[in-house]
């Protein structure tokens, strides 16, 4: 098997369509499928051969392009100069500590941390205990919807927004397969060329250069250089690159472990019983695509997302099985493995803690995020303290769920409706947490039992109301970023009284609300 990398620079912003839950939202993938780089050749080999709607009667298209000889994998965020250095998902296992965002355990090889840890997200490169992270960057367009195009302009002023990849970022992938097909790819473009990809590339958007790091095909190596199958043995991680799409016994979509051991049973061609999946980090996502010769979209599929890791133990291991698993991991597993799917790598994480990678200091005109000089605009200031008291609410919103679903565990025992919507008034009524406090003190003794016969684990409801306002920090879990936006606009949350009022209500009124919701499913 042989491979050519490519790498594609986005010269204005590209808008590769994804799901999304927001109607006047179009949002985009951070990262280029295969699907598409299989697209922009198939298109050429077409216009170069005159094919037209004959081509899957030419033998070298239909192997190529049809029938799974050839690999396009996706394109990830890569950072290219001397050599080029792609960024692939972060594995779901590592996780970064919350009190410290340098800080990151790999869970499926540590097991489970005493401290709080959180997903990491974004794209990464693994370097010994290293942990270099990186995101694509992105921008969001306003867009007036008009239904006369002739006349360019909004009849009702309707609005849609498009979130794009900026210009001027660089994408790297691979296209794998034999030797002889990869060297006729490479003569439709030679070492490179531009490309339209995306929505809207009629109008500011897709433009963009497709070139070869390389001008003849190279030995097949694994996407990460410290892959060893020396060290390969019955137990492994296996870590996916890609989204992974499988079907059962039955032609349906799969996300199962059972599903993943029957594929990787099948491909190793031993007994489903000898494969163990022990440890498992999983997410799924909802797949589309794009065909444009249809000018439709294929039926979404759900996938296993890229980053979900899985520890496997293997009985009877052996030699022929360790070759059988590292060819494996050449092509992929599951469905679609031409168009990128179900890439993954062996062992990728081997150790039980990383520390986040310290960029080198770079020359002044080439530094990024670089504070301007002078103040922060008065609208940028609004912009940033909206963001950060949204943040702050979010936060408090999960913390008053958590807390009501503990008193829930006998529905018989809750406060009444009457005395859930009184506690509301009161809350409302107040103009600072020691005023809520007090009026729930001067309620009468049989409502108070009311309140004292409502538990969790540790206290009654009164006294919970009562200690509360240390409970309710608005900065608690507060992460690195949002303490430099209240450093940036001078927000001091932890003395403004008018703030830490405004949380205290939203608490408390998440909190009863979701107790009353509670008490409705319990039929009472």
């Amino acid at each position: 098997m042989h491979q050519m990398q490519y790498i594609i620079k986005t010269i204005s912003p590209v808008v590769l369509t994804s799901i999304s839950g927001d109607t006047n939202m179009v949002s985009t993938l951070d990262y280029i499928p295969g699907s598409v780089i299989r697209g922009i050749f198939a298109q050429k080999y077409i216009e170069k051969n005159e094919c037209k709607s004959e081509a899957h009667k030419d033998p070298n298209f239909y192997n190529i392009f049809l029938n799974s000889a050839v690999c396009f994998t996706n394109a990830y965020i890569a950072k290219c100069n001397e050599k080029c250095t792609i960024y692939y998902p972060t594995p779901l296992s590592i996780q970064s500590v919350k009190t410290d965002e340098t800080k990151f355990f790999d869970l499926i090889n540590r097991g489970e941390s005493t401290e709080q840890t959180k997903s990491v997200g974004k794209y990464c490169k693994l370097n010994g205990s290293s942990i270099d992270l990186k995101s694509a960057d992105k921008s969001i367009s306003f867009h007036h919807a008009r239904s006369d195009r002739i006349k360019g302009c909004s009849d009702d002023g309707t609005i849609y927004n498009y979130e794009s990849l900026d210009a001027q970022q660089e994408f790297s992938g691979r296209i794998i397969g034999t030797k002889e097909y990869i060297e006729k790819l490479f003569s439709l473009f030679g070492n490179s060329t531009n490309i339209n990809i995306g929505r809207s590339r009629s109008i500011q958007y897709g433009q963009a250069e497709l070139k070869f790091i390389s001008d003849k095909p190279e030995e097949l190596i694994p996407e990460f250089n410290n892959f060893n199958p020396g060290r390969l043995n019955e137990t492994f991680v296996l870590t996916l690159l890609s989204p992974m799409i499988l079907y059962n016994e039955y032609g349906f979509q799969a996300t199962s472990i059972s599903d993943i051991k029957s594929y990787l049973a099948e491909s190793l061609g031993i007994l489903k019983d000898n494969i163990d999946i022990f440890e498992t980090f999983k997410k799924n996502e909802t797949i589309e695509r794009f065909v444009s010769i249809w000018q439709l979209k294929k039926p979404s599929e759900e996938a296993i997302k890229a980053g979900s890791c899985f520890k496997i133990t293997i009985n009877g291991f052996n030699e022929n099985l360790k070759n059988s698993l590292v060819e494996l991991q050449k092509m992929g597993i599951g469905e679609h493995t031409n168009e990128g799917f179900g890439r993954f790598a062996l062992n990728l994480q081997e150790n039980k803690e990383y520390s986040k990678h310290q960029n080198k200091p770079q020359d002044d005109k080439n530094k990024e995020d670089t504070k301007p000089d002078g103040k922060v605009p008065e609208i940028t200031r609004s912009v940033i303290k909206n963001i950060v008291i949204k943040s702050f609410l979010n936060n408090v919103e999960n913390l008053a769920l958590e807390d009501c679903r503990g008193f829930c565990g006998n529905k018989e025992k809750l406060p009444t409706n009457s005395l859930l919507g009184k506690l509301e008034l009161i809350l409302n009524d107040s103009n600072s947490s020691e005023d809520f406090i007090i009026s729930i003190n001067k309620l009468t003794d049989t409502t108070k039992k009311k309140l004292e016969i409502c538990r969790n684990k540790h206290t009654d409801l009164i006294s919970f109301i009562e200690k509360s306002e240390a409970k309710i920090d608005v900065m608690r879990d507060l992460n690195l970023q949002l303490k430099n936006c209240c450093e940036l606009i001078d927000l001091k949350p932890e003395s403004d009284k008018e703030l830490k009022t405004k949380i205290h209500k939203y608490y408390w009124l998440t909190f009863l609300r979701c107790m009353r919701k509670e008490k409705k499913k319990g039929g009472a």
